[in-house]
């Protein structure tokens, strides 16, 4: 398993064919957030972009492998500032009058406090749950609602059997132990996370009953480590156990 001393964070990262990670590494904190990019031709995809502060790195890595002119949707799994703050910033950027803003309804309720201009939604439920590029290639949309706001969906890459799971296996990582890739740490990880931010077990419990039905070898979470292959059982199997709502406690 590469760590952050064999991967070079301040460039994009290439996951699977056409998949890349485009977030912002900081070792001082406990909590990443990561954007990523699906590029398929001469067209691409940027799911979650970022916050405000974030923005001149993930563009930055987004320009280092295609123009963004050529970037055709903006995904926004939910509504939170850190996936959704730098979205004026990349409409500006990207500079296409075709661009679309893809996310649930429910979530473009608020999303569309990030803008003063008119925002050109796609609704991935009232179009078949996909997301489709040029070519053909089709993204498939699932819900997640309430993990943890209204509105939450997932995007799932048919082809490379890839899963961008939103909030949903993210973690608080201890202060520079942070590493692109999950080890076999990382179920426990995820708990605090998971019991303070997700409602109920029984909620969670359904979302990973969809997950067992679907062929994944990889899961790109929006904070937290990428999981691959032998380790999603184990953090499928934890998700089911954690003791949802600890916050209520506090």
């Amino acid at each position: 398993m590469k760590t952050t001393q064999d991967l070079n964070y301040n460039e994009a990262i290439e996951l699977a064919p056409g998949i890349f990670w485009v977030g912002f590494y900081d070792p001082e904190t406990t909590f990443a957030c990561n954007p990523y990019l699906i590029v398929d031709g001469d067209e691409a995809i940027l799911i979650d972009c970022g916050s405000f502060s974030h923005f001149p790195i993930v563009a930055r890595k987004v320009i280092s492998i295609i123009d963004p002119s050529k970037i055709s949707h903006l995904v926004f799994q939910h509504m939170d500032p850190d996936l959704c703050a730098s979205l004026p910033l990349f409409s500006q950027l990207i500079d296409n009058p075709e661009l679309k803003f893809a996310c649930h309804w429910r979530a473009s309720l608020l999303i569309k406090y990030y803008s003063r201009e008119k925002m050109n939604f796609y609704y991935p439920e009232k179009n078949d749950f996909a997301i489709k590029f040029r070519t053909g290639k089709t993204l498939g949309v699932l819900t997640a609602h309430y993990l943890h706001t209204p509105g939450t969906i997932n995007v799932y890459d048919r082809e490379q059997k890839t899963l961008f799971s939103s909030d949903l296996f993210g973690a608080f990582t201890p202060v520079g132990e942070w590493n692109l890739y999950a080890d076999e740490k990382y179920p426990e990880q995820m708990r605090e996370f998971h019991e303070n931010y997700m409602p109920s077990n029984d909620i969670v419990s359904r979302y990973v009953d969809k997950l067992d039905k679907m062929d994944i070898e990889m899961i790109c979470s929006q904070h937290g480590s990428v999981i691959k292959e032998d380790l999603i059982g184990g953090a499928k199997a934890a998700m089911r156990n954690f003791k949802y709502g600890a916050y209520i406690e506090e």
